[in-house]
């Protein structure tokens, strides 16, 4: 019967010890200071939406070993976005394209994303980089008439085969994809100027 009580006893507390125990927190990653001038667009956009698929609603930050799995998505244990990458994008993007024209008067059209892919992609155990596949639309202000259409894919390498090496590249392909948006909408505004009336009114 005594042995019965300390086996009990000796439960019990590594019960509560076990309740005592933390475990370790992931690590939080955002892109830091992404500020810059929107360069490039002739095109002005009064502001950025961006939506993304299902499986990056959440702040997980994905990874596929193409090498070994490629049909099997991933994401790192220890490691998460500070907010979903579609609020990201658009916090960035925001600060970019809207408040980083010259010429911001309020008044353009919408620019309207959708994140279709964001993962970084293993080729071998220590190589690896990022893709950013983003669907984008330029809508009338009032968000009710397409104006124009494009599809990016973006890939940048990773320096290190780890979470922060993932982020480094996740930030480079962001302001890649700012500079190509630039392009594209400059491009639009010179082949149909009345893309540019459009939006100004």
């Amino acid at each position: 019967m005594m042995k019965r009580g300390v086996m009990v006893l000796a439960g019990l507390l590594l019960a509560a010890c076990g309740g005592n125990v933390r475990t370790a927190e992931a690590v939080q990653y955002d892109l830091g200071n992404m500020s810059g001038n929107w360069e490039g667009s002739r095109v002005p956009i009064a502001g950025v939406e961006v939506h993304a698929s299902s499986w990056l609603s959440g702040p997980a930050m994905h990874f596929r070993l193409a090498y070994a799995e490629p049909l099997r998505r991933q994401s790192y244990a220890e490691s998460r976005w500070v907010a979903p990458p579609a609020e990201l994008l658009e916090r960035f993007l925001k600060r970019r394209v809207v408040f980083g024209q010259p010429d911001f008067s309020g008044a353009g059209c919408r620019l309207q994303l959708v994140l279709d892919e964001l993962e970084q992609r293993f080729d071998g155990p220590q190589a690896s980089v990022q893709v950013l596949e983003v669907r984008a639309t330029l809508a009338s202000s009032r968000g009710t008439e397409l104006v124009s259409k494009r599809a990016f894919l973006i890939q940048k390498p990773a320096l290190t085969a780890t979470a922060g090496g993932g982020v480094a590249a996740t930030r480079d392909a962001m302001q890649a994809l700012a500079g190509e948006l630039g392009a594209w909408l400059d491009e639009a505004g010179r082949e149909k100027p009345s893309i540019v009336q459009r939006c100004r009114t």
